[in-house]
């Protein structure tokens, strides 16, 4: 059958052959057109949950690991608090502030220095619980007994810090022979520096008044 004698509408008085081969042309469109139609968009469809699969299975990965970790970090936050609380209970409170200067002073006099001055500065908050109690200590001596002073006020029983050090020869004018003064040994320095000790904030009475109260008796 040529292409000019065929008409579709006569295909059913086609022969056999014909009409099988149009039949099988016929089942391949519709196949092709379906696929195009419906199982393209499942295909696209189906790899975004594939790819959402991918992404939720990391999320969980990762989920599951920090869940194994949760109670390693849970210990790890008691002792954090334990040691944040063992430091609170160091800081000296309002009451203890004579005390602790005072253990300045001894820690001076065991170590035959000689205590010039130690002066309270403005306290410092150094967040909203903690405030730092700065004051300005000069003693002189030989550099064994500065070096000694500086490893006893690291025991003290408050905590209690040296910063701003400064070491220099005492003035040679100091060392000048006086009848009316004891000769001075050679070799004596001046040691400056800012203590600081640290306090839970208290409303109830200010640190620097407290502070520069302490001070004052325990100069006396």
């Amino acid at each position: 059958m040529s292409s000019q004698n065929f008409d579709i509408q006569k295909l059913h008085l086609s022969s056999k052959p014909v009409q099988m081969l149009a039949a099988i042309i016929l089942a391949v469109l519709i196949v092709v057109v379906a696929y195009f139609a419906s199982f393209q968009s499942q295909m696209e469809t189906l790899q975004t949950a594939k790819d959402t699969e991918t992404e939720l299975k990391d999320k969980y990965e990762k989920l599951t690991i920090k869940v194994a970790n949760l109670e390693n970090l849970r210990a790890e936050l008691v002792l954090i608090e334990d040691s944040i609380s063992t430091l609170i209970k160091q800081l000296p409170t309002d009451a203890e502030i004579p005390n602790l200067i005072q253990e300045l002073h001894q820690a001076a006099a065991s170590n035959n220095l000689t205590l010039n001055h130690l002066i309270p500065r403005q306290a410092l908050s150094e967040d909203a619980n903690i405030q730092r109690l700065p004051f300005s200590i000069s003693v002189t001596g030989s550099y064994d007994q500065l070096a000694n002073f500086a490893r006893d006020v690291g025991h003290v029983s408050r905590i209690v810090t040296l910063s701003s050090i400064n070491i220099a020869p005492e003035d040679d004018k100091n060392n000048k022979p006086d009848s009316t003064k004891p000769a001075k040994p050679a070799n004596r320095f001046v040691l400056t520096a800012v203590a600081s000790t640290y306090k839970a904030v208290d409303t109830d009475l200010p640190a620097a008044s407290a502070a520069s109260g302490a001070a004052s008796a325990a100069a006396q």
